[in-house]
């Protein structure tokens, strides 16, 4: 019969899911590891499939989940080593009030020498056993100081780790906060249509092909003489227009043949910032080249567009801006912001021509307004 009950629950124990059971730590570290090796392959596979709002929106989605997954990863980290800690704390205090304990009662009795035990000795048998036990004492009391220190030792590197860990959790937690804000910002801008963005998208490209155009020499340019500081190089397009998808004047500086980020050489000024445009502080002693109040809506270099891949892997070369707020558009006015040679020029773009002025410095430098009248 016992031997029945024994197979019996053998049986059932093989019976029940082994889902049931608890993982441990490390099992849990190894089950989100694997599906963060798996979420880092899809982000990879996305990368190379063709650009649409749908595949973009997939790459965002699939973004937020690996980071999501490693917070998890961080948090489980950070409450083991917690857990070590109390542990530790536990074990530094029972070895404090032992230590403790023995200091009192060393205190209390005086040290002992070797001669003060023989004296007191009942005779040689008994000193030896003394000896032997205060020898024994002493062996314990070092030990215990020995592993007071590595306890100390080891809570101060697991308190230093916690730290570590904690700033790692707060910038991932800044990293979910901005990858969730750029894809509704993207949802936002696209009007979550595919035609929308496919023409955003084509835009940002031919724009970037028809700069590099103008700067190879090519399209038609027209030299029109001398500007001053604060005239007027022309009027920036209201709505859509070749190689833009809204109004907005691209201002671009270009030294040497490579371009250059403009606000090192515009004044520093109060700014607005559309979402998702990383705030700057302008550091150059030139005039801004529209009226205030200035709105950014794309800076130059490594911006959201240029993240998602719109300018073929490299940066944004130059900075959008337009004059007032969003209720109260200002005029679209383009000023040259210090004196130079004005040129005017056109090339093909996007099925239409972009229209440009361009303001020659003597020092070589050339400062270029896109998307004008």
């Amino acid at each position: 019969m016992k031997k029945f009950f024994l197979a019996l629950g053998f049986l059932l124990l093989l019976l029940v899911p082994t889902n049931v059971y608890s993982l441990s730590p490390e099992e849990q570290y190894q089950v989100k590891q694997k599906e963060i090796e798996e979420l880092e392959k899809k982000i990879s596979e996305l990368q190379t499939q063709e650009k649409t709002l749908s595949s973009q929106i997939s790459y965002m989605s699939s973004q937020i989940q690996l980071t999501t997954l490693r917070i998890a990863q961080t948090e489980e980290e950070i409450a083991v080593l917690t857990g070590k800690i109390s542990r530790l704390e536990v074990s530094l205090d029972s070895l404090a009030q032992i230590l403790g304990k023995r200091i009192v009662a060393s205190y209390k009795h005086g040290e002992v020498d070797s001669v003060n035990l023989f004296l007191s000795a009942r005779g040689f048998s008994d000193f030896f056993i003394r000896y032997k036990y205060l020898k024994v004492i002493q062996l314990h009391d070092r030990k215990l100081l020995f592993a007071m220190e590595e306890t100390r030792t080891n809570y101060d590197d697991q308190k230093q780790e916690v730290e570590k860990l904690n700033t790692k959790l707060q910038s991932q937690q800044k990293l979910l906060d901005k990858q969730k804000k750029d894809k509704e910002y993207l949802l936002s801008i696209t009007k979550a249509d595919e035609v929308r963005f496919r023409q955003m998208l084509a835009s940002a490209r031919a724009e970037q092909a028809a700069m590099e155009r103008i700067l190879a020499g090519y399209g038609e340019v027209a030299k029109i003489g001398p500007v001053k500081t604060g005239e007027s190089v022309g009027s920036f397009i209201a709505g859509p227009s070749a190689c833009s998808t809204g109004t907005h004047l691209h201002f671009e500086v270009v030294k040497d043949g490579n371009p250059q980020n403009p606000a090192s050489y515009l004044k520093n000024i109060s700014l607005m910032f559309e979402d998702n445009v990383v705030h700057f502080t302008p550091s150059g002693g030139w005039e801004w080249p529209i009226f205030e109040p200035v709105r950014i809506t794309q800076e130059y270099g490594q911006t959201f567009w240029s993240r998602l891949g719109w300018y073929g892997g490299g940066p944004h070369t130059g900075i959008d801006m337009v004059s007032g707020t969003l209720d109260a558009p200002g005029p679209r006015t383009a000023k040259a912001v210090s004196d130079g040679t004005l040129n005017r020029g056109s090339i093909s773009c996007g099925g239409g021509t972009l229209r440009y002025a361009r303001v020659d410095q003597t020092d070589g430098t050339q400062i270029y307004y896109l998307h004008l009248n």
